[in-house]
């Protein structure tokens, strides 16, 4: 007579790889509750989360996940992954990600923990591993000429495309290198780049220099991993408005990828300095010392937005009543089509922070009306919030970002093969 198991393959696995989960040896019919308890899920932070799901085994004893939905659980559906994307997060937080010397990008790898009960009884168990960033990426902390970033690489017999990492409004050094990572481990070397809080660089998004962002091409294109003709740039949220304003201004990048971005320049910050109270909006960018023009906002939208998100609530309105009423839009916008290679946006239609896949239609019209000449691709995605990201993390945390946690797990995973893709064949 078998034994209870359970069986996980892989059961060690990039992050971004889908497992497969089966239960045998079970009573014929027998109600089982399938655990999921993640701890230590976060590189450089803290992630504790845990789901559940029970299932009805077959009349062999036998539950497969690529074929059952539960029963009940923190999912509906058949999902071979939906333990993973529902799970219930229990604390979340990044570890000193505005100091690049005390920030670590450890652990490298986690283990989720499975575990079945019958009758409130565990009876089988088993471990799945899951690779933040691959064994063979080594991974460096840049300071050279005011820059602050981590570097992943591997050492490959030739050199590869590379890409440079741009974070949104969270700051710091933390989100970015988890995405920096993840292209590395599928063999693209990348640079995590942190732009503002983190060390001596500036503390707020107030006219960030693009001469930075254009320092850390040229530092990519110096390093031996990097093939120097093949730079994409990829960033999300605030960074995906800078993706595309470096794009456009910068002809050695040769392919933008844009999640959840605007279409135009936007107001950075609402003060001239930190320790001034005067209301003074300010551009997010500057090039050649000069801020761009950009979208601005009046005090009373400046102080609703900061009473929303300070309750948890969505800002979308603000930004598009403020784009609505700018009477230099077209100086604000962002000249997409001088973008010197093909362009991928990533959009959804519950975006909580502004209305992204609106400016990505924008863009693509505009780009269609000036016959740009390079490939474009818009995703948008329906019912699904801010938040798009990689495939197989928790995506219940919907409250500000939006969306459904299945829908935003779906985005997730279906762009991340879509990025992979997009970049194959932009550098075959």
């Amino acid at each position: 007579m078998m034994h209870p198991q359970i069986d996980v393959t892989p059961a060690t696995a990039l992050l971004d790889i889908p497992v497969h989960i089966t239960l045998s040896g079970f009573a014929p019919h027998q109600l089982i509750t399938l655990h999921a308890t993640l701890n230590n899920g976060l590189p450089g932070g803290e992630l504790t989360a845990s789901s559940h799901a029970i299932f009805q085994a077959d009349e062999d004893g036998n539950v497969d996940l690529v074929s059952q939905a539960p029963l009940f659980g923190t999912y509906e559906g058949i999902d071979p992954m939906g333990l993973f994307w529902s799970m219930h997060v229990k604390a979340q937080r990044f570890y000193s990600p505005y100091s690049l010397d005390d920030f670590e990008f450890s652990p490298r790898s986690t283990e989720i923990v499975l575990t079945a009960e019958v009758n409130e009884k565990a009876i089988a168990t088993a471990t799945v591993k899951r690779f933040f960033v691959s064994r063979d990426v080594s991974i460096v902390k840049v300071r050279e000429n005011g820059l602050i970033g981590q570097f992943f690489y591997k050492q490959q017999a030739q050199a590869r495309p590379a890409i440079l990492v741009l974070g949104g409004s969270e700051g710091g050094i933390g989100s970015c290198s988890q995405f920096a990572a993840l292209f590395a481990s599928n063999g693209y070397p990348a640079l995590a780049l942190a732009y503002f809080q983190c060390d001596d660089l500036p503390d707020d998004i107030r006219q960030i220099p693009l001469e930075y962002v254009q320092e850390a091409i040229q530092w990519l294109k110096r390093q031996p991993a990097v093939d120097a003709d093949k730079i994409a740039v990829f960033g999300r949220s605030k960074g995906a408005e800078l993706a595309l304003i470096m794009g456009s201004i910068d002809p050695e990048i040769k392919a933008v990828i844009a999640s959840s971005p605007s279409s135009t320049v936007n107001i950075g910050c609402d003060r001239e300095s930190t320790d001034s109270e005067t209301f003074s909006p300010q551009s997010s960018w500057s090039f050649r010392g000069e801020p761009l023009p950009f979208v601005h906002w009046t005090q009373e939208q400046s102080e609703e937005s900061q009473e929303l998100l300070d309750a948890g609530e969505r800002i979308d309105h603000i930004h598009a009543a403020a784009w609505k009423a700018c009477e230099w839009l077209e100086d604000a916008a962002i000249p997409v089509e001088r973008i010197n290679g093909p362009i991928l946006l990533l959009s959804s239609d519950d975006d909580h922070w502004w209305p992204a896949a609106e400016h990505c239609e924008q863009m693509v019209a505009r780009l269609q009306a000036n016959q740009f000449p390079h490939r474009v691709v818009h995703l948008s995605y329906t019912d699904t919030g801010h938040a798009i990201r990689f495939p197989y993390i928790p995506t219940t945390r919907t409250r500000l970002n939006g969306g459904t946690a299945k829908n935003n797990a779906y985005a997730s995973e279906h762009s991340w093969r879509e990025v992979l893709s997009f970049l194959e064949t932009t550098f075959p």
